[in-house]
């Protein structure tokens, strides 16, 4: 009995084994080529050369796609009879097996010497191509190819838009955006590329039943995608030609989301994109996952936070899908994954019209990214500056100079803090600049004096591309917005920095790590400047801390605040004992709100 039951346990196995085998031989993508075009991939002196065609014969039932990767250095005829042999081996192998079957015993095996006797061969601009010429020299120019394959005429697309890889996520959810999370390609425009998605209905036992469900890169699935594959296809175009139509389907199923989020009460407030001299801003540090993904993440910091809400793959459709909601003209990001930002931001932001610059903070696989809509701005330049490698910064050299406590200066070496800043011109109003800076200052309890130090380098930083940005553009009227994460509250001496412009020094700020004490040393900088979300209780919310640590910083003088958007209240932040949750994607609280430049 013991026998039997191992052995149906091993048949059960292997079963499992191949389903697993044929699913995976499934989900891999699958260029769908048309049978009259040949598509050939080729720069100008590279060693080797790409070209693909499907065949079909209709005599023998063959419907085949053949990927050749060849040297341009050999010969047109070498190149044909590798054609020739590939080929003919799958028909010959079709035309036996129907042999065996006795279906089409009247088929005859087709010639070996198809070059010899013209049955494959290469044309160029309609006339026969030597076949003891090299391949590199009929490729060099772009005159018209043809590639004849048994009477059949194949015209070669050269270098035609072309999907190297293409994948679906693997968590997928109900009401939240899903999109490729790999999409590689050449010479194609994703913008003006055909994108469709299906479901799989699976019924009656038809697994290749597919229903097309929408159109476009990003999808919202909807309940009734629910224990569905998805499947995506694209066609992809340049400005001039189009490619063979690509297709993956899903590893897994669309399951149920979390339902409503928070920040779906917070998108009724911003429904509509603004415009003329009004504009969205957001600023949202995402919590990088190089930083939820950890043993003392799960087990210490965020214990009653689902592991699987953790998980980058689930949260970044939350945080994609709040993003989008915001309808935001300007995004400023911290602590935004590399990975992410290349894999997810930037990719599904860009096919909604948004350009974006990111930095890593030296080495770390985490950073900044600033977004911005290309609709409505310009883009004239872009900088980024890692505070510790640059103490010789003019105007913060000169307090650099005063610290003579050498452990508060080897701490502020140690940090890879950093600012970006992105100038931006306003399309509607062309005499317009803004200046947008986004940081993400040190974190640490015992740390006031050393962000007050990135704080005034921060904003020093900012001065001196206004002043460059104002010499190159005497006609314009400059302003700045300064984004992030302070990992202050407004009882520290950033805030009075920023807003009263001025930093005495008795601030208790100097003396936060008493072996670290800063003497005789106080701040100043220039800008009016206010925080356009006010002060709010919470922007990070923890049971070990919750406060306002998060800011939008503006010049006063030059914007007015028409909205903010408002945050969710304690009981949304509560309700799953803190943050991040399994309806917050973050520990912090995203900031928006709207400005509109003064006359």
């Amino acid at each position: 009995m013991r026998g039997v039951l191992t052995a149906k346990l091993d048949l059960y196995k292997n079963l499992a084994s191949l389903i697993t085998q044929f699913r995976s031989r499934h989900i891999q993508p699958k260029h769908v080529l048309k049978m009259n075009e040949a598509f050939l991939r080729y720069e100008k002196g590279s060693d080797v050369f790409d070209i693909s065609f499907r065949y079909v014969d209709e005599t023998t039932k063959v419907d085949r796609q053949f990927n050749f990767s060849r040297q341009a250095s050999e010969t047109v005829n070498n190149f044909l009879k590798r054609v020739d042999t590939n080929v003919c081996k799958i028909v010959n192998r079709k035309v036996e097996r129907k042999r065996k079957k006795d279906i089409a015993s009247e088929i005859a095996s087709l010639p070996r010497d198809n070059v010899e006797t013209g049955k494959i061969m290469l044309l160029k601009d309609d006339i026969l191509v030597d076949g003891s010429v090299l391949c590199e020299s009929v490729l060099q120019d772009s005159a018209e190819l043809k590639l004849v394959i048994f009477e059949k005429m194949f015209l070669v697309k050269r270098n035609a838009p072309f999907i190297i890889n293409i994948s679906l996520p693997s968590s997928i959810l109900v009401d939240f955006p899903t999109y490729p999370s790999k999409f590689e390609s050449l010479y194609t425009d994703k913008k003006r590329s055909i994108f469709n998605w299906y479901r799989n209905e699976a019924i009656n036992n038809k697994p290749d039943l597919w229903t097309h469900v929408g159109k476009g890169y990003l999808y919202v699935p909807t309940t009734f995608d629910i224990g569905c594959n998805l499947k995506i296809s694209c066609e992809p175009w340049n400005e001039s030609d189009s490619g063979c139509i690509t297709e993956v389907e899903s590893k897994g199923v669309v399951e149920a989301g979390p339902g409503p989020c928070p920040f779906d009460i917070r998108h009724q407030f911003t429904q509509h994109k603004l415009s003329d001299k009004s504009f969205r801003v957001m600023s949202y540090n995402i919590l990088a996952d190089t930083y939820a993904d950890s043993d003392f993440s799960k087990d210490v910091l965020y214990p009653y936070c689902p592991q699987y809400a953790l998980d980058m793959d689930y949260r970044k459709q939350l945080i994609l899908k709040e993003i989008i909601g915001f309808n935001s003209d300007i995004i400023c990001l911290q602590e935004v994954d590399k990975s992410v930002y290349e894999n997810d931001l930037l990719p599904s932001l860009y096919m909604l019209n948004y350009d974006g610059m990111f930095v890593t903070k030296n080495e770390i696989s985490e950073g900044l990214a600033t977004f911005f809509n290309q609709e409505r701005f310009e883009k004239l330049g872009f900088e980024f500056i890692v505070m510790a490698q640059n103490t010789d910064f003019p105007k913060f050299t000169e307090i650099w100079s005063k610290i003579d406590n050498k452990k508060t200066k080897d701490r502020f070496l140690s940090r890879n803090t950093t600012i970006q800043v992105t100038t931006l011109r306003s399309k509607e109003n062309e005499s317009e600049i803004l200046l947008i800076g986004n940081t993400h200052l040190y974190f640490k309890p015992d740390a006031d004096h050393i962000r007050l130090l990135q704080g005034y380098f921060a904003i020093a930083y900012v001065h001196e591309i206004l002043k460059k940005t104002q010499e190159e553009n005497p006609e314009c009227n400059v302003s700045i917005i300064l984004c992030g994460d302070f990992n202050s509250t407004p009882e520290c001496g950033i805030y009075q920095l920023m807003t009263e412009n001025y930093v005495p020094e008795t601030c208790e700020d100097w003396r936060s790590n008493a072996e670290e004490a800063i003497e005789n040393i106080s701040l100043t900088q220039d800008f009016c400047m206010s925080s356009a979300c006010g002060t709010p209780e919470y922007t990070n919310y923890t049971p070990e801390f919750s406060g306002c640590l998060d800011y939008i910083f503006y010049e006063r003088d030059k914007f007015e605040i028409q909205q903010v958007i408002p945050l969710p209240n304690k009981d949304e932040l509560t309700l799953h004992t803190g943050l991040p949750s399994v309806v917050f994607p973050s520990d912090h609280i995203s900031l928006c709100a709207d400005l509109k430049l003064k006359e």
